[in-house]
């Protein structure tokens, strides 16, 4: 692991506000936790103690879980309403329908494909995955480039548009990135950004300490944000805070249109927000959490056998946080098929039609999901195991 200096003011110095542990995957995980820290010259919130940006690369190319291949590829009506949103936004400042659009980190090509719908026909995705740039060539008839950001070639033509949805939060290297970025465009090009917003993580909190999550290394604000493109030859065109809705749970995002500027940069503005923000989601977090790990140590007590079903962020994190991990777990399950046949806590990880004939409590590690993984266990595969819920059914 290697110590981070702030990714926008290159300080050394730091504050550390909270350690997020996680308990790793046999193989193809990132690492068993970090620092949460916050920049003590510019105020920016970020994740140290992290591996190099190349470690990022390979896990996105090999354990990427943005194929929603239990889906077939489709996103959820809550995401794609989202997107659209996204669109009509940018069509206030982008007008001309024969503009070259690139969206870094495209995942399947959704987003791309609700421009398509509006007209925007030149249109291209990048992505590390190579499932997800053959499901948007499949569904969409998107061309993908399947590489990481850190990977980009420069291209025969500029865009006129990029997008980095829910992107920026995943890069370690943000300077780098973004300088590349920026040689991607034309001269007057822009481009959209949009990120979990920091400051308003404790008002939708549904996940004890969720936006410490095991990809999410970069926690921005309206401010942070600000000076990090400013410093990288952009000027702002507008930024929002939106309250997106995410599956069943309200998630804080910060949407913002840059473009281009030969302007000098403008001195930081100190962010003096982030610090409180993280320490009120800190100290929200633990309240959450009290009830979820009650049911967890009645289930660790009752001494029955059980069977987890999901292995992100939620799991691993109270695998090494709670007593989770003194449960007598038969089996992990999990729809994404990069996790099948690896190991968590030394127990095996099942694809679901692979647990048909167990007759364990199903208990299911997610907030987010919860409701739609009921659904799965009973419509889809019809097991009539039990369900142990950690969340109030809503």
């Amino acid at each position: 692991m290697v110590t981070r200096k702030c990714p926008i003011c290159s300080s050394k110095e730091s504050e550390k506000v909270y350690r997020q542990h996680f308990s790793g995957l046999s193989e193809g995980g990132l690492f068993d936790g970090y620092d949460v820290v916050v920049c003590s010259e510019c105020g920016f919130g970020f994740a140290d103690d992290i591996p190099d940006q190349s470690v990022f690369d390979e896990y996105y190319k090999q354990m990427s879980k943005y194929e929603k291949e239990y889906m077939g590829g489709q996103v959820s009506e809550s995401t794609l309403s989202t997107y659209r949103e996204i669109v009509k936004t940018v069509s206030t400042v982008l007008t001309d329908k024969q503009a070259r659009i690139l969206d870094v980190g495209c995942a399947t090509g959704a987003l791309l494909a609700e421009f398509k719908k509006s007209g925007y026909q030149n249109v291209t995705g990048l992505d590390p995955s190579s499932s997800c740039a053959s499901t948007a060539q499949k569904l969409y008839g998107i061309r993908v480039l399947n590489c990481a950001v850190s990977e980009l070639s420069e291209f025969e033509t500029a865009f006129d548009f990029l997008i980095l949805n829910d992107v920026l939060e995943h890069i370690r290297n943000l300077n780098s990135s973004l300088q590349l970025m920026r040689g991607l465009l034309k001269p007057n090009g822009m481009i959209w950004i949009e990120v979990p917003d920091v400051s308003l993580f404790s008002q939708y909190i549904s996940a004890a300490f969720q936006q410490f999550s095991v990809e999410h290394i970069n926690f921005f604000s309206p401010t942070s944000l600000a000076n990090l493109i400013q410093q990288n030859g952009f000027e702002t065109v507008g930024i929002w805070q939106n309250a997106r809705q995410v599956e069943t749970i309200i998630d804080p995002a910060l949407s913002a249109i840059f473009k281009i500027t030969e302007k000098k940069p403008a001195k930081l503005t100190v962010d003096r927000k982030t610090k409180s923000s993280m320490l009120e989601y800190i100290e929200k977090s633990f309240q959450v959490d009290s009830g979820i790990l009650q049911k967890i140590e009645a289930i660790v007590a009752s001494g029955k056998e059980i069977i987890v079903w999901g292995v992100g962020t939620h799991t691993q994190r109270l695998l090494a946080t709670s007593h989770l991990g003194k449960a007598k777990i038969r089996a992990f399950v999990d729809s994404n098929a990069r996790y099948q046949g690896k190991q968590l806590n030394n127990v095996p990880i099942l694809p679901p039609e692979k647990i048909k004939g167990m007759h364990e409590t199903i208990m299911i590690s997610s907030c987010m999901y919860q409701e739609e993984i009921a659904g799965q266990i009973r419509n889809d595969f019809g097991l009539p195991n039990e369900i142990s819920r950690l969340y109030e059914a809503g």
